[in-house]
């Protein structure tokens, strides 16, 4: 494989071919998060949160010693909110993580997830039943998946051109696929959203000249995965957390001092919000909190008391 400084032009040509052609696929009605206020509310009717996707979904961290722990993530932060305020309409609150570490599209819908997992057959089944057991319930649903099918494309100081082509288009298909079958499943009452993703290859910035041309090139990667993700959750009318823009992808200006050095904010954000530093490329709890607060506001509302 050449080095990257070579490819950079064609990495920019063929990723911003395929975000457009990805794009040019949604309506332009499709826009937007579900129409509609649901039925009626009240004091006792429960609000129910299902959380699905990979590693981030699951909250998995590393852990300084070596080691790792799930279940400290942004959809156990979400899930503290949107408790709380159930808890204020006096309406039972219920949280399921679904999520499963390693997931990528392909085993989302199929199965075989690497991780340990609570769910027979595929998350994607799993899920289905779930919304399915709660069509005349009030559900909200959180989903963030792709960043498996693209992250083995940049490693080792290089990109992988044909691998990331071929992930993003792993992802078009694969993201379709599965909101279509939650669509399908949910009832009227239920809302889906879903989430961009932030690029942990940023960190590479600061291990000298090599490491600054894998960073400029992975947020090509970047951005033309989140274009392809926000085309096809707005298919589906599916709002999308801005993950990216909470994370400040694309700022490589201003800089900003971060340990003795200045960086650009983009790659500041990385090392303070994940656990790159240590090259564990999930988020840490500061990180998480961001992702949960860009979950915030596209539902600022929710849990939501439907009034007749």
């Amino acid at each position: 494989m050449r080095p990257i400084a070579r490819r950079r032009t064609l990495v920019a040509a063929a990723l911003a071919a395929l975000a457009l052609a990805a794009a040019g696929t949604v309506p332009a009605a499709a826009q937007g998060g579900p129409g509609g206020n649901g039925g009626k509310g009240g004091p006792h009717r429960p609000v129910y949160y299902l959380a699905v996707g990979d590693s981030l979904a699951a909250g998995y961290q590393s852990t300084p010693t070596g080691g790792h722990v799930v279940g400290r993530g942004y959809a156990q932060d979400l899930a503290r909110t949107l408790g709380a305020r159930a808890a204020q309409e006096r309406r039972p609150f219920e949280f399921t993580d679904l999520g499963c570490p390693g997931e990528t599209t392909g085993t989302m819908a199929d199965g075989g997830c690497p991780y340990p997992h609570s769910f027979t057959g595929s998350q994607l089944e799993a899920a289905v039943a779930y919304l399915e057991a709660h069509r005349k319930d009030e559900v909200l649903v959180t989903i963030d998946i792709g960043a498996n099918d693209v992250q083995r494309c940049a490693a080792g100081g290089t990109l992988d051109l044909p691998c990331a082509l071929n992930g993003i288009e792993q992802v078009r298909t694969g993201l379709d696929r599965i909101l279509g079958e939650l669509r399908a499943a949910a009832g009227p009452h239920t809302r889906i959203v879903g989430m961009n993703l932030y690029d942990p290859f940023l960190a590479a910035w600061v291990t000298g000249d090599q490491g600054r041309e894998l960073a400029t090139a992975s947020v090509q990667l970047s951005d033309s995965l989140n274009q392809v993700i926000g085309a096809v959750d707005a298919r589906h009318r599916v709002p999308t957390a801005d993950v990216a823009g909470a994370f400040a992808t694309d700022a490589f200006a201003p800089t900003v001092p971060l340990g003795g050095q200045q960086v650009p904010l983009n790659v500041a954000r990385i090392l303070q919000w994940t656990n790159m530093a240590r090259g564990d490329i999930h988020a840490n709890d500061a990180g998480y909190q961001v992702i949960a607060d860009a979950f915030l506001a596209k539902l600022p509302k929710l849990p939501k008391q439907h009034r007749k």
